[in-house]
């Protein structure tokens, strides 16, 4: 399932919100929980809800989110990384874009893809989840780029 920043949030057949980012677990590169607001920036008014909550995404991108899950708590985990449209894309020492998106397999939860775009004018492009690193805070970093001086 494909969700991207800044798409509509649902919730009892309202608009609440656009999605603003998620958490994210970085060693499995799980996401925990997507994170929304009224203007789609992160901010006080944010509120989150568990991925499991997602019920249905649109064709043109828009979240459903199910009224009133009984979903038992997120078990505490040591380590929670926010991906936001700040988040650089980096492949070797060259930046290559922002976030935004991701491709989520919704039955365990694990990111298949990240989705970034160099200006808001360019195309979208895709990164594979394969070796990507997460370590660094605000960045997202892959292999070495595909070409090399001799």
């Amino acid at each position: 399932m494909e969700l991207m920043i800044g798409s509509h949030v649902r919730e009892h057949g309202d608009r609440v919100g656009r999605l603003a980012g998620f958490e994210l677990e970085p060693a499995p590169l799980r996401i925990r929980r997507i994170i929304f607001s009224p203007d789609g920036e992160l901010g006080p008014q944010t509120a989150m809800r568990p991925l499991s909550h997602i019920t249905l995404v649109h064709e043109d991108g828009e979240l459903e989110l199910r009224p009133n899950p009984d979903t038992p708590p997120l078990p505490a985990i040591p380590d929670v990384a926010l991906l936001s449209r700040a988040v650089r894309l980096r492949r070797g020492d060259r930046e290559r874009g922002r976030v935004v998106g991701v491709d989520v397999n919704p039955a365990d939860r694990t990111v298949t893809a990240v989705f970034g775009r160099h200006h808001w004018w360019s195309r979208r492009f895709s990164m594979p989840s394969s070796g990507l690193d997460c370590s660094t805070p605000g960045e997202i970093k892959t292999g070495a780029s595909g070409t090399q001086a001799a």
